[in-house]
């Protein structure tokens, strides 16, 4: 009587003569030892890794059932193969080169057959010998393939290979090597030990994203203090000038990117940016935009055009990073006599509030947009440069797009229109307390909703 299912070679129409019926019959051992209860709980307490944890199971498993070899793969969740975690008694025959390794493929013969079955499969050598010459008809990298198949169950000297199943899902296969039939009671220990490794495995690999989401946390965590620290801890300190800024990131880290640069001849440097994208990848090109603006400002002592300045941290940029990302960005420099130059390189137009204006009359904002292109895309793109002077009362607001996108519940945005009102109604007071008051305009409009995008604002009032 059958206990488990032969492995058969799968049809190929060129060697017809060679698909004959193997005989069912298993080599039967002399004496059969007395099973043993298997308990695995044991390897689990006492395993230190991992790798240690699998090797103790195997272990186990080789003496409880009386086979030289043992051999378990683990599916890999990202491309659903098969790689063999640990094997016992590997065959001297070396059909693997040591370079390679023992691995089943997700579309293999093997794999796509215990997949198919309720109960383990049977592999007869003499079958595996006759693969070279069923495929040698077949397109050279479907042969390779399937000899490379064929030599990973030679290596590990496969005879009975048992699915490991967890919530129906094939997690697993434990390989035993040289078996002969197996009794009532070894069967019943079979399926009893399928279950407990598949829980072990199913068990070690949420602990293993557990610590792994553990040690991303805490490498976030000290990205973003890094990032944190690329930001300016405080407004310049420029006689006549009150001048602050915030940036909050949607994740850990972010995009957005902020900056007061104190320059010669009492003149400050202002900046705002906002990287296409966000998180990590998003985070480091923001670094090559502090990096590269900051280093160009501080080795010069004379006066350079804001369209120089923004020309040059686009050619930086172009040659650091793929053109399939870029920066959107506003620079501005503000001198001691009120004169302000800027370039807006495709970013949000800040917006000018002039001194405050009679109740009767609407306020004038002005936006500034005059610029060029985004950077990182066009390293020779020319940037257009405005002047104009700054008067007692005036206010600048800059920020970036996740303030006039930010959405509520019922996923409206936030508008320009709102950002306008709320440096209206406070533009009486301080940089710091409109700076506040925008902030909490923008949290009560968002509450409840998450947060899509990094927000970042910058206020200047001229005193």
């Amino acid at each position: 009587m059958r206990i488990f299912p032969k492995l058969r070679l799968p049809t190929h129409r060129h060697k017809s003569t060679i698909h004959r019926h193997v005989s069912d019959r298993r080599p039967t051992r002399k004496s059969a030892a007395p099973v043993r209860a298997l308990d695995l709980s044991s390897a689990v307490r006492s395993a230190s890794s991992v790798e240690n944890l699998y090797e103790a199971l195997v272990n186990s498993i080789a003496i409880a059932f009386s086979t030289p070899a043992v051999a378990l793969f683990v599916r890999d969740d990202e491309d659903g193969s098969f790689p063999c975690r640990i094997s016992l008694g590997n065959s001297n025959d070396p059909g693997l080169q040591s370079k390679d390794l023992p691995i089943l493929a997700a579309d293999s013969f093997v794999v796509r057959r215990l997949k198919s079955l309720s109960a383990p499969l049977h592999i007869d050598p003499a079958e595996l010998d006759l693969w070279k010459t069923a495929f040698s008809d077949a397109p050279r990298p479907a042969f390779e393939k399937r000899m490379f198949e064929r030599d990973v169950l030679l290596h590990t000297r496969a005879s009975l290979m048992i699915q490991l199943w967890t919530k129906g899902d094939l997690l697993g296969i434990l390989s035993l090597g040289e078996r002969g039939g197996l009794g009532p009671q070894e069967r019943e220990m079979l399926n009893h030990v399928a279950g407990q490794l598949a829980l072990v495995i199913e068990n070690t690999k949420l602990l293993q994203r557990l610590v792994e989401h553990e040690r991303l946390r805490a490498e976030l965590a000290v990205a973003a203090e890094v990032q944190r620290s690329l930001l300016p801890a405080a407004g310049v300190t420029v006689a006549g000038l009150d001048l602050c800024g915030f940036c909050q990131p949607a994740s850990h880290v972010g995009g957005d990117y902020y900056d007061f640069i104190p320059l010669a001849d009492h003149r400050v440097g202002i900046c705002v940016a906002d990287v296409a994208g966000k998180g990590i990848s998003a985070a480091l090109l923001m670094s090559v935009v502090q990096a590269s603006l900051r280093s160009q400002l501080f080795n010069t002592k004379e006066q350079v055009a804001t369209r120089d300045v923004v020309a040059l941290l686009n050619r930086l940029i172009c040659t650091s990073v793929s053109n399939t990302r870029f920066v959107t960005c506003f620079y501005g420099q503000l001198d001691a006599d009120g004169r302000f130059r800027f370039v807006n390189a495709g970013h949000n137009p800040p917006l000018l509030l002039r001194r405050s204006p009679p109740p009767a009359q609407e306020p004038d904002f002005q936006a500034l947009s005059s610029g060029g292109l985004v950077l990182g895309v066009f390293p020779d793109s020319d940037y257009e440069e405005e002047e104009m002077l700054l008067g007692p009362g005036d206010i600048l607001v800059a920020y970036t797009d996740g303030v006039t996108e930010a959405m509520n519940v019922r996923q409206e945005e936030f508008t320009e229109a709102r950002l306008r009102k709320a440096i209206v109604e406070s533009s009486h007071q301080s940089a710091r307390e409109i700076m506040a008051n925008i902030s909490s305009r923008v949290a009560d409009w968002s509450k409840g909703a998450p947060q899509h995008d990094d927000i970042t604002v910058i206020v200047l009032k001229v005193g």
